[in-house]
Formats: C-alpha cells, sequence, structure tokens
C-alpha cells in the first residue's frame, strides 16, 4: 500500500468493482446525461466494467479504513503520454484538495518514467472540473462532442514544468 497526503493508495482487486460502478455512478450519471443524453443502465455499467479491467493502471483510494475513490490512467502505445481515465471520489471527499493530491502522484509517476504528457477529457458540462485541471496545468487542445481534450507538457527530460 503506498501513501500520500493523508490517503493511502493499492491497486483494484475484484471485489473494489461494486464500489467503483456506484461511485462512478453516482458523480457521472447526470454528467453522462446531460452531456450525451444517454442513461447510466446496466449496458453502460458492463462495458465500462470490461474497459476499467482491460487497460492501465487503477488505484482504489482509502482514507483511514474507508474506501473513498478511485483513479484510472493508461499508458499509451508509445510511451509518450499517460491518458487520465477516471478520478472518482465519493462526494463527501471531494473539495477538499484529494483530487490534487491524485494528480500529483500520476505526475510524479509519469515524470519518473520519463513520459512527456499527462492527458485526459473532460465534458464541458463539467466547469469545476476544468478549473481545477486548468489551475493544475492542463491546457484544452481539442473540443468535441461535448467533450474538452487537454494535456499537460511534463517537459522534454520527464520532468514537471513547475514545482507543485
Amino acid at each position: 500500500m503506498e501513501y500520500i497526503e493523508g490517503i493511502r493508495l493499492r491497486d483494484l482487486t475484484e471485489g473494489d468493482l461494486e464500489f467503483i460502478i456506484a461511485v462512478t455512478k453516482e458523480n457521472m450519471a447526470p454528467l453522462i446525461k446531460d452531456a450525451w443524453g444517454l442513461d447510466w443502465g446496466r449496458d453502460f455499467e458492463e462495458r465500462y466494467t470490461k474497459e476499467l479491467l482491460s487497460s492501465g493502471v487503477v488505484k482504489v483510494v482509502y482514507s483511514s479504513n474507508e474506501l473513498i475513490g478511485y483513479f484510472w490512467f493508461s499508458e499509451q502505445a508509445d510511451k509518450s503520454q499517460v491518458f487520465i481515465n477516471s478520478i472518482q471520489l465519493r462526494k463527501n471527499y471531494q473539495k477538499k484538495g484529494l483530487g490534487l493530491c491524485i494528480l500529483k502522484w500520476i505526475e510524479q509517476n509519469a515524470v519518473n518514467r520519463k513520459i512527456q504528457y499527462l492527458c485526459l477529457a473532460v465534458q464541458e458540462i463539467n466547469p469545476r472540473a476544468v478549473k481545477i485541471y486548468q489551475r493544475f496545468g492542463f491546457r484544452e487542445v481539442l473540443r468535441e462532442n461535448g467533450s474538452i481534450k487537454m494535456h499537460k507538457e511534463l517537459g522534454s527530460r520527464g520532468r514537471m514544468d513547475k514545482p507543485l
């Protein structure tokens, strides 16, 4: 288990899937409905779970002994970038700086592996998340289908552009 700024991280286990689906649904179902007109249903859950289990790294997040969230990222085939698929925290743990701690962890992990970019997509109708990512140094590169694609350059030598 790893520790960062008052929270603990560990790799995903199959026993975490029920929690992951529940917290993702709680946070994302309204955004998915508003952005794409899709209802959160069993088919969506199955596709999400299949994708989650088949690609990238998933870490679950604990505060004390309570499971409070997870994050999921994938390294692109050319090894130049990491795509952040999802960062989800229970509502009562949001707005406490934990998302930024997770972003710092992902960034440091990428820097240590000489990755050049962090990338992600965020829904246009989620301005709070857009502001957090911009504050962390992400820049918009494309808007399409209700999503904003963003990236952050880590530097040509795999280092952070500016200290956090």
